[in-house]
């Protein structure tokens, strides 16, 4: 399996579940962003801003679960898959930190939103989960939040949500939501190789649906409340704005996050590979 395709002339590796691809981006464009660079609203850009804060701390997160356990995968194609999904993590962490330099630039709070994100569920939560629970529940909890992120990348390309993004935010958006399509059972599939345990399973789940939507709602508003180019009445008339992208975008992560609880469930049940394909040949 090839591990790495860099980008020449935008000529991308297509989609592979069973062999995923690490394609080395470089999004060189993000300085020319505006400061409301979704839609230009800054309700949903900032909702898109959570998430760059989150994404890198939280896939070295998902890179260490994997890890973990990777001694105990004896699976040739999960094994490749594993690695590639290392090498993926490492290139979105890479590209979303690019992001921050240039959130940091505008005069976001960068910092001290690392500060605290970092302190409140890595200095704190993931030990105390860790001490209480063992690792096997971080992998569950990865599993869970890969089932987020694989949903919402679903969700963003089956309804082109990421056209309303400018010019090089839009393909860091594409491509990401695509990877996370490509990969999103690899650590599922992991979790299923070490424990089989369907409360195990849902107990990671329901705490990565407190982390998935506390942090990033708490983080879209402390962004809005930084913004000076955001008062009350911008802030009622964008959250009004964003009420088209929010009755396509929540409906549809809240069916696909019921999913996660029957007890016969896949990640690959829920397929995107195709909508995945189509849009990366965008880029």
């Amino acid at each position: 399996m090839s591990l790495e395709t860099k980008v020449k002339g935008k000529n991308l590796k297509p989609i592979d579940a069973q062999s995923p691809t690490v394609r080395k981006m470089d999004f060189s464009g993000l300085d020319k962003i505006s400061d409301h660079y979704v839609a230009n609203n800054s309700f949903v850009t900032h909702n898109v801003n959570a998430y760059h804060v989150l994404f890198p701390e939280g896939e070295r997160f998902f890179i260490r679960s994997v890890k973990a356990f990777s001694d105990q995968v004896t699976d040739p194609g999960l094994q490749n898959r594993v690695k590639a999904f290392i090498g993926q993590e490492v290139q979105h962490g890479k590209e979303h930190e690019k992001a921050l330099e240039i959130l940091e630039a505008q005069g976001r709070p960068i910092r001290a939103m690392l500060k605290f994100y970092v302190w409140t569920a890595f200095d704190f939560l993931v030990p105390v989960l860790e001490f209480l629970f063992g690792k096997k529940l971080k992998l569950s909890v990865t599993a869970g939040l890969e089932h987020y992120t694989a949903s919402m990348g679903e969700v963003v390309l089956r309804y082109r949500l990421y056209d309303n993004a400018e010019g090089e935010m839009r393909n860091l958006l594409l491509w990401h939501a695509c990877e996370e399509i490509e990969h999103k059972s690899v650590a599922y599939d992991v979790l299923q190789t070490i424990s089989k345990s369907y409360v195990l399973r849902i107990f990671g789940f329901l705490i990565a649906s407190l982390i998935f939507w506390g942090y990033s709602i708490f983080l879209q508003h402390w962004f809005l409340l930084a913004d000076k180019k955001v008062g009350i009445r911008k802030y009622f008339q964008d959250l009004n704005g964003s009420r088209p992208i929010g009755r396509v975008l929540y409906p549809s992560l809240a069916s696909m996050a019921l999913l996660y609880f029957k007890p016969g469930f896949h990640p690959d049940q829920t397929g995107g590979y195709d909508l995945a394909n189509a849009a990366l040949a965008t880029i």
